[in-house]
């Protein structure tokens, strides 16, 4: 299953798409279905990115607890401490394992890619 048409990008790709039981999703970033930026900060665009992330792995039947592996875009690096406060708020208890690198993000402060696990639909 691929997911084309959900929180639509700028270009030919699936927000997610499952092989076997893990769920792989496209970069997520803090905009709406019209691309609008929501948020002027690290922690509200953090909040956004992670709302349009459970959007995605909703489609496969999985939720943010079934996230294994994340990868975190920053365009400032300096917005760690920020984003890990709201990071610690979805993931209080089970923690995935994470990479955080610099990146150039177009406009944005924040995007993140997961790795999930879930049972595939019958």
């Amino acid at each position: 299953m691929n997911t084309q048409d959900l929180l639509p990008g700028g270009g030919h790709y699936s927000a997610g798409r499952r092989v076997g039981n893990l769920i792989f999703t496209a970069g997520q970033v803090p905009r709406d279905a019209d691309r609008n930026i929501l948020g002027e900060n690290i922690t509200d665009q953090t909040k956004a990115t992670f709302k349009n992330l459970e959007a995605v792995l909703a489609q496969f039947d999985a939720e943010l607890k079934d996230i294994i592996k994340v990868t975190v875009h920053l365009e400032n690096l300096s917005d760690v401490p920020g984003f890990n406060e709201v990071f610690a708020q979805f993931f209080p208890k089970n923690k995935p394992v994470r990479t955080v690198v610099g990146s150039r993000l177009n406009g944005v402060l924040v995007e993140v890619d997961v790795i999930a696990t879930s049972a595939e639909k019958e």
